[in-house]
């Protein structure tokens, strides 16, 4: 809906941020290389990575090592994009080795890495970084989950200044975190923010999820986060104990993938981790405890207003070691194929009309290696588990009973074919990221990485073997027994009977009989022929920037960008004349069904027909609704880019307009609105639209009712004659032949009827105000009680002014650095404040810097006082010239630190497909973005801080701030708070 982009749902993710570090004067020096390479015994590596006993190869451009400590490493070149590297370092210990005092620690000392080592003071680590052009967060970053901790850095060059610190600062982290004392208390408030933050109906739907289904393990008594008691009170020699124990050779990986040399690189890592020794040996796994494989028939049932009504159905069985083998993957592939027909029959009712499930899914897994589980997930409307589980037992059941076609099996073959092809095509430029990954996966799970070559040639000589009889045996071993299982129901209100009334649900489903399920018939894709081709009548070159523009006689324009960043693939995007400016006052809903556009397929075929047509064709199904666009960017193959320019086509000439996608939209009404004051960030999110904007309904999340009523007959009205004769604007930016590509774009878009020349100015939709009212806004949630959300906005302007832009885009950087240094490492109160600018390209005038704490809600007062003083310190700061004696606010490290990642970022965006595509989109519509790209980071380079205090003197002042607060619904009064807020003086000190 178009309004959902207000609710942002924060999620609760297991990748938990670092604390962040501060700087030193200059960087450490870097370590001197005096020993040789090492030798390498090649036994001992393939015993250290477990392919020893494999019948697969590695793949040879991986250099897998293991230093005679213990530590494995692997190294790779890459160059994608060039001059750039990543480096992990993974310790293989997370929050099942904890004891019971000393759960969290796994996590917190994750935090202490970047808090001070012995030769990094605290809050310098980050501060090292930021110079090198590292940004927190996005390029520094950590986890910590059951079994792992890794510390991730994304390296914007790969000078030899910035990989020798980069390695340097790992291996401080690998054995010299100090923990002082005063440095744990310090952090104890951010991680205890982090916990606060995660505390939500989710997170307790997981705890009794894992104390019903394996409550006899670590799993479901160690939560990576951690316990209050312990956070506060553990004292640093309990840290430095489980430190010693698990920070040690034997249970460490560094991956290094990038632009580097790999023999330099080896040498690099011997001299840096060549003298760690483990203090005490290595300390042995601790027992994660034993899964009851023979427990059934029991229900357990998790109630809250807020949460997804979903039956989850889990039967365990003994775990068996299946070693990285050809054997191995040949069971997984034939296992994946029949769960992958499960899931399209599934997905097909799922879409029926008053289907009995919004989804639903099977799958299996193992449990840390301590057993297996075969699962089967339900979703369902409010009320309606019953009905939806029997239906997807019925037909797992089904599958089981009668098994598969050989049309169903060929659908999934040639989605695979096409998978490990276009594999092989793109190999030589795959992401430093995407590479990392796959080393990490065998790191900790074992699974050899070998080339896509392998993959496909292994691909191919079981393919022709497999029967639909094999698919229905691997299934049957996985869920032949799934009588009595264990069933976990999340749901809003306790259904009457209890457990025992959804035991005795899913008993009696089994006694219904199934019928053999129907065949289906293949279909041709109808949309093939639009006409003559288009004929080009203007064909031209952007030298510098090395695109091409396209105009067609029918008006429709096209834009290229040839690439070699990434093989065999091409990007795509489509923009039609209307989008989200179609929207009024009167019909603020206009376009909101534009997201579920391509649901309703199209006239002659289903969504689902689709996905069988194109079976083993890389074509994405994309069409939506932008801020002034209709249409989607998407990514295709060189050799299918025809085929989804007559896709795309297609949905703007014939759509479907199914009712079967109004049906599935309206299923996830209840829970959308469910959940919007369940968390604080639901309340700002569902409200902060119609805050901004003096309740415009434009930008206002309306009732549910209003959507409920929702129809495509309105859809149809509120675009018009968009799809049939709005001016049209198509991008290509990647791996193809450009006169194919013409020749494709002709034969479809191009062979339309006369399109407008132009898009149209909306003038009167492109309106958007601030709103004027500076009054403290005061929400309420129904989370947790201790849970707040502090925002400050303040009003700016659009971004026709690129000097403008790019000041307050820096200052927002700048704000960045201090709300992270007081509010955070200072106070102790937020886990991660975040500050940012927004400037409209769409709405004249429209802007705002914003700056968003999530914090207890004891800290409110504290917090906000802070960001006031921060913004009063800079707002109110004189003229740098002629005031020498005055100090500036801006200290030349934070405007450096602010400054570089942008720098580093804009450099290495130029390397890659998506970021050019977001120029190639309207080259020929918004040219003034084309002098915008040339400038690269030039603008940036040439702010000064006197440039930016004048922006905050212009921006930052305190009566110009408006703050919004999402407080529990029993917390203190909006009178209270509006006291509080008072604006502080400009030569006001912090509390």
């Amino acid at each position: 809906m178009a309004k959902s982009a207000l609710v942002g749902m924060a999620a609760a993710a297991l990748a938990l941020l670092p604390a962040p570090l501060l700087a030193q004067s200059t960087a450490p020096p870097s370590p001197e290389i005096t020993t040789p390479a090492p030798v390498r015994d090649e036994a001992a590596i393939a015993a250290a990575w477990g392919y020893a006993a494999s019948d697969l190869t590695p793949d040879p451009a991986v250099r897998l090592g293991v230093l005679p400590n213990g530590m494995r490493y692997a190294i790779r070149k890459n160059a994608t994009p060039p001059g750039t590297a990543v480096m992990r370092l993974l310790i293989d210990v997370g929050s099942t080795a904890e004891s019971e005092d000393e759960r969290g620690l796994a996590h917190f000392i994750e935090h202490m890495a970047f808090n001070g080592t012995t030769n990094v003071p605290e809050g310098e680590m980050i501060k090292i970084l930021e110079r090198l052009g590292l940004e927190f967060g996005a390029d520094t970053n950590a986890f910590t989950s059951y079994d792992q901790t890794g510390y991730l850095l994304d390296l914007p060059n790969v000078k030899a200044e910035t990989v020798d610190t980069a390695l340097y600062l790992l291996r401080e982290t690998a054995s010299e975190i100090r923990f002082d004392p005063a440095s744990i208390d310090r952090e104890r408030g951010v991680i205890l923010s982090e916990l606060r933050t995660r505390a939500n109906y989710a997170q307790r739907n997981r705890e009794s999820l894992f104390e019903f289904t394996v409550p006899e393990t670590r799993i479901a008594t160690r939560s990576p986060i951690g316990d209050r008691s312990v956070i506060e009170t553990a004292p640093a020699e309990r840290f430095r104990n489980f430190y010693e124990r698990y920070y040690t050779p034997g249970r460490s990986t560094l991956v290094v993938v990038g632009d580097v040399d790999v023999a330099e690189m080896e040498a690099k890592i011997q001299a840096s981790f060549g003298n760690w020794e483990a203090k005490h040996g290595e300390a042995p796994d601790v027992p994660l405890g034993r899964i009851d494989v023979t427990r059934t028939d029991k229900a357990n049932i998790f109630t809250h207003p807020a949460i997804d009504e979903v039956t989850t159905v889990i039967r365990f069985s003994p775990y068996v070691e299946e070693p990285d083998s050809k054997a191995t993957r040949r069971a997984k592939l034939t296992r994946a194929l029949a769960y992958n027909i499960v899931g399209r029959r599934l997905g097909r009712i799922a879409r029926q009309e008053n289907a009995p499930f919004v989804g639903a899914s099977v799958g299996r897994s193992d449990v840390y290696r301590i057993a297996n589980q075969s699962v089967l997930n339900v979703a369902t409307r409010d009320g309606e588990w019953q009905r939806g589980l029997e239906a997807a037992e019925r037909e797992l059941r089904a599958a089981l009973r009668y098994g598969f076609t050989r049309e169903e099996l060929a659908e999934q073959l040639a989605n695979f074919t096409t998978g490990y092809e276009n594999a092989v095509r793109g190999q030589e430029t795959r992401s430093n990221d995407q590479l990392a990954d796959q080393i990490m996966g065998m790191a900790k799970d074992g699974m050899i990485v070998t080339t896509p070559e392998s993959q496909l040639d292994r691909f191919t000589a079981l393919r022709d073997a497999l029967t639909p009889k094999m698919l229905l045996k691997a299934l049957r071993e996985d869920f032949g027994t799934l009588d009595k299982p264990l069933i976990h129901l999340a749901t809003k209100v306790d259904p009457a009977g209890g457990g025992d009334a959804v035991r005795t649900a899913f008993a009696e489903a089994q006694k219904v009989k199934v019928a053999k399920p129907k065949a289906r018939d293949a279909q041709a894709f109808a949309y093939q022929d639009f006409g003559s081709p288009g004929e080009v009548v203007a064909d031209s070159r952007i030298e510098d920037l090395g695109i091409r523009t396209i105009r067609f006689a029918n008006n429709v324009r096209l834009n290229l960008k040839k690439t070699d960043f990434d093989r065999n693939r091409v990007l795509v995007s489509l923009r039609i004349d209307g989008g989200d400016l179609l929207a009024s006052r009167d019909n603020p809903e206009a376009t909101s069904l534009m997201n579920i556009f391509v649901r309703g397929g199209l006239e002659a075929h289903s969504l689902d027909d689709l996905y069988s047509i194109f079976a083993g064709r890389a074509v994405s199904l994309n069409f939506g609704s932008g801020e002034d666009y209709l249409g989607g960017y998407l990514a295709t193959t060189p050799e299918d880019l025809k085929l989804q320019m007559q896709v795309l086509t297609a949905f703007t000439t014939h759509p479907g307009y199914r009712s079967e996608a109004i049906n599935q939209y309206r299923s996830y009404l209840p829970n959308f609105y469910a959940r919007l004051n369940a968390t604080p960030e639901g309340a700002i999110g569902s409200q902060i639209g119609a805050i901004l904007s003096d309740n415009d309904p434009r930008f206002s999340l309306a009732q549910k009712e209003v959507f409920e009523k929702l129809t495509f007959d309105d859809l149809k009205a509120a675009i018009g004659d968009r799809l049939e004769k709005g001016a049209i604007e198509i991008g290509l930016v990647g791996d193809f032949d450009e006169e194919q590509a013409i020749a494709a774009v002709a034969a479809t878009f191009g062979a339309l009827p006369e399109r407008e020349a132009e898009f149209r100015d909306y003038d009167e939709a492109r309106t958007r105000q601030f709103t004027q009212n500076r009054a403290p806004r005061v929400l309420h949630h129904k989370g947790e009680a201790d849970q707040a959300i502090v925002e400050f906005y303040w009003p700016t302007t659009d971004d026709r002014d690129y000097r403008e832009d790019v000041r307050l885009r820096l200052l927002a950087e700048l704000l960045q650095i201090k709300v992270t240094d007081q509010i955070r490492e200072e106070l102790g109160a937020a886990y991660s404040p975040v500050a940012r600018s927004f400037t409209s390209s769409i709405y004249p005038g429209y802007g705002y810097i914003q700056i968003t704490t999530n914090v207890a809600s004891s800290d409110v007062h504290k917090v906000s006082d802070a960001v006031r003083h921060i913004a009063a310190e800079l707002s109110a700061a004189a003229p740098l010239a002629g005031s020498p004696s005055i100090p500036s606010p801006i200290a030349d490290d934070e405007l450096a630190r602010a400054r570089t990642p942008i720098l580093e970022n804009i450099a290495n965006s130029v390397k890659s497909n998506s970021a050019w595509l977001g120029i190639v989109d309207s080259a020929q519509s918004k040219p003034a973005r084309l002098d915008r790209f040339r400038s690269g980071g030039t603008a940036f380079g040439k702010v000064s801080a006197e440039e930016l205090l004048a922006m905050a003197r212009t921006y930052l002042a305190p009566d110009r701030a408006l703050q919004v607060q999402a407080l529990y619904e029993d917390g203190p009064s909006p009178t209270e708070l509006a006291a509080r807020a008072a604006p502080v003086a400009a030569n006001a000190t912090p509390n």
